[in-house]
């Protein structure tokens, strides 16, 4: 399909402030907004006109977005003969246990949400070879995208320290999800640091991780809890030696190398494990790759002792990163891969639905709440009290508080009477309650709100087939059907 003029993008995905918001979402739309002849619309999923926004862009970029009505997304989309590109940052049907993610990916309802995504979608994108390898009997086509930076600070001043090690700052930040990973290397960390004066170990992280370094000397170790990545950024220019343990899981094989991104970014020398991630990294030149923990003492040891070697390994880091992975530098190739997958896409089916057909007509900048954020850079954010209210009940629908739930979706509902979610979800409060009437009610509203909308159909088509199975069984009470009767050796006739 040949689309006139710019080409509009549409990118649904968290609006957070952590690592995966920024690299894989926020700093790429920018990156592609730059480019010539690109408009791009950040959205996020809770927001009013997510589904109009998706509707009326060329391509629609799923960032780690898995919603059930996506799907209905999709398949509107091949009607009219656009393309739809989900993003995966992770082997998600690995997430380790002691990870926040495995609740929701533990189940088999998510696995098949996830699969189906993937199978439904023109193209995956990933941040990995490895993780493209994985994903690869499941989607139609597959582009590998590694995570690249907006910016890079000025080449630090190097921090040599002392032969003996005095002042030299090992560190580690991260979130709970490498609970484990870290636990791996605690013990030696804490004994290598007890046999090492003057050097120091900081570690950024969610509290629960303090634990793991409870023998460390209490005079030379400093625990921090995690922020935002800002935050962990800035912390890092006190950092001489930044570390990245993975135990080797198939989840871990499919991370990004951003650990080493940002060590190099920061002049921290990165010591890694040796894992996918960081198998393009040269040894001993760009950074240091260990096997186990007894590896990692010795590099450590190796790295305090030699001054200068930092001082290399860090500036041949920098130099790596500042020649090869800025963003902008890679933006066009996305940009053409996108216009790839719409250029080969089945053109629209015709006849369409006239409603579908007007949904996909519509200019993106007609969208109410559309804010500006560059010239061609725009978001749709949660910013009415209807869209906060609508994500808050969400929020409560996920963590099983119905009653909390219902008064959110009421609220939305009054303050934006043409929101056809809010009802929507008011019915699955009500349906979980058991009020068949009053969700059924609910459920007709949104339907005719927004008919494109497939989760009020499925709640109306799930409520009568169960009041038809009440039925029927209340029927089977009050007049058996006649092969039911042991004794009978003739079927009755019956009359309507």
């Amino acid at each position: 399909m040949t689309v006139p003029g710019p080409l509009r993008i549409v990118q649904v995905g968290s609006f957070g402030a952590i690592g995966d918001n920024v690299y894989r979402q926020h700093e790429p739309a920018a990156a592609l907004a730059r480019q010539p002849g690109v408009d791009v619309v950040e959205v996020h999923p809770l927001a009013r006109h997510r589904d109009a926004a998706a509707l009326a862009a060329d391509v629609l970029v799923l960032t780690m977005t898995m919603d059930v009505e996506v799907l209905r997304l999709i398949h509107q989309r091949r009607l009219l003969g656009k393309a739809t590109i989900c993003e995966v940052n992770d082997y998600l049907p690995d997430v380790q246990s002691w990870n926040p993610a495995h609740r929701s990916w533990s189940d088999e309802r998510g696995l098949h949400l996830f699969r189906q995504l993937i199978r439904r979608c023109a193209a995956t994108q990933v941040t990995s070879a490895a993780l493209a390898e994985h994903l690869a009997p499941l989607a139609p086509r597959l582009a590998v995208f590694p995570n690249q930076l907006a910016s890079l600070p000025p080449p630090r001043q190097p921090r040599a320290g002392a032969p003996t090690g005095e002042g030299v700052v090992v560190g580690w930040g991260g979130s709970v999800g490498h609970l484990q990973d870290l636990a791996s290397v605690a013990p030696v960390l804490c004994q290598w640091l007890q046999a090492t004066p003057g050097a120091r170990l900081e570690i950024m992280a969610d509290p629960a991780l303090a634990v793991l370094f409870e023998a460390a000397p209490a005079e030379r170790f400093r625990f921090h809890c995690a922020g935002s990545l800002e935050h962990y950024l800035r912390w890092l220019q006190g950092i001489d030696i930044g570390l990245a343990p993975l135990l080797p899981t198939e989840y871990n094989r499919c991370r990004s190398d951003v650990k080493f991104l940002e060590y190099a970014a920061h002049g921290v020398v990165p010591v890694l494990q040796r894992l996918d991630p960081y198998t393009a990294v040269a040894d001993g030149v760009e950074g240091f790759l260990f096997a186990d923990a007894q590896k990692l003492r010795a590099v450590l040891d190796r790295l305090v002792s030699d001054p200068p070697l930092r001082q290399r390994v860090a500036a041949a880091a920098y130099a790596q990163v500042a020649r090869h992975r800025r963003l902008d530098d890679h933006a066009s190739a996305r940009v053409a891969f996108y216009r790839d997958v719409q250029a080969r896409f089945p053109a629209a089916q015709e006849p369409l639905p006239e409603l579908l057909r007007q949904a996909g007509a519509r200019r993106l900048e007609s969208l109410p709440g559309l804010r500006r954020c560059g010239d061609h850079l725009h978001r749709l954010d949660l910013d009415s009290p209807a869209d906060q209210q609508r994500a808050a009940g969400v929020d409560a629908l996920q963590a099983g508080d119905l009653p909390r739930a219902e008064a959110a979706f009421q609220a939305a509902a009054q303050l934006d009477p043409g929101d056809p979610y809010a009802p929507t979800f008011l019915g699955l409060c009500h349906w979980r309650q058991g009020r068949a009437r009053q969700a059924q009610a609910a459920f007709e509203q949104a339907a005719a709100l927004d008919p494109l909308l497939s989760r009020p159909v499925r709640g109306l088509a799930r409520l009568h087939r169960q009041a038809a199975e009440h039925y029927a069984q209340l029927a089977a009470q009050l007049n058996p059907p006649a092969d039911a009767d042991a004794g009978a050796t003739t079927a009755a006739t019956a009359t309507p």
